[in-house]
């Protein structure tokens, strides 16, 4: 019960880490184009995580390679079109936009898995797509805000198919060097899209270098690690319910970090993603505690 505890406060913490980053690379992007932001953003946390699992002795397995870069691919997706995004939207929506995968996801394992989708499901999906159109079509911001959450969206599409994948064919492979692979993936992906990013690089100063690091550490690094170990000890229901506090950290962290002004169509059409976000992971939760209770 200790253990349990424990990694469900360092799942809090991990999505508090991921919510931090959103005003952090909006920052940085200032100054730097997306593709390379990412490009160095993985290598580091390839080569750091490279160290972690240098011993792991997987390395040349053909299925670890395969799937780790077929994973990667759709990561790599996931990550391009949210820091894209970023250039064109808030950090606040980012973030609050990316957790719609929260509630893609079931459709998405429904359609590629035949996972059944309950009701809920459904109700939060088209709840969190209402939030959705209230924060876009709310936006002062133009054509540009709507497509940076265009490009979200797509993002949390991209998200919720790579999880659906990974909770397919990861099973039996070594998690670490599968992870180590995804994050080769991302990396090479990243490096092939740079010579068709407009504008060109830009330009690497103290912030960009700091925001790498952090984002690669922390966001990428711990971030994976403690998931990874903690869903040993934590039920993915309940993981799922402490993974909606990501877009409430990436809404706060934009406004003290970044002191982005919440407009209210963000924060009325935030509100109402979040809490479809909740619906659905609640219900999952719940349902799993009363199995839990039938079998005992």
């Amino acid at each position: 019960m200790e253990k349990k505890l424990f990694y469900m406060l360092m799942l809090l913490l991990v999505t508090f880490f991921w919510g931090v980053t959103f005003p952090i690379i909006k920052t940085a992007l200032q100054y730097v184009s997306a593709d390379a932001f990412l490009a160095f953003r993985f290598l580091i946390a390839t080569a750091l995580m490279g160290i972690l699992v240098r011993k792991g002795g997987d390395f040349r397995k053909r299925r670890n390679i395969l799937t780790g870069f077929i994973a990667g691919f759709l990561l790599f997706l996931g990550y391009y079109f949210q820091t894209v995004g970023l250039d064109y939207t808030s950090a606040a929506a980012s973030g609050i936009i990316t957790g719609i995968y929260v509630v893609i996801l079931p459709l998405i394992s429904f359609m590629f898995l035949h996972n059944k989708v309950s009701h809920m499901d459904v109700y939060a999906s088209v709840i969190a797509f209402a939030g959705l159109i209230i924060m876009s079509a709310g936006s002062s911001a133009g054509f540009g805000s709507r497509l940076g959450d265009l490009l979200t969206l797509m993002c949390g599409v991209a998200y919720a198919v790579q999880i659906a994948y990974v909770s397919r064919y990861s099973g039996s492979l070594n998690s670490y060097t599968f992870t180590f692979y995804q994050l080769l993936a991302v990396t090479i992906f990243s490096f092939a899209a740079i010579p068709i990013s407009p504008g060109g690089i830009g330009t690497f100063n103290g912030y960009v270098i700091f925001a790498l690091v952090f984002t690669a550490i922390f966001g990428s690094i711990f971030g994976y690690y403690v998931s990874t170990i903690a869903l040993i000890y934590v039920d993915p229901a309940a993981a799922g319910v402490i993974y909606v506090g990501e877009p409430v950290f990436a809404a706060l962290a934009s406004v003290i970090i970044a002191h982005e002004a919440l407009g209210i169509s963000v924060i009325i059409g935030g509100t109402v993603m979040v809490a479809a976000m909740l619906m659905t992971s609640l219900d999952k939760y719940l349902k799993m505690k009363r199995t839990q209770a039938a079998q005992s």
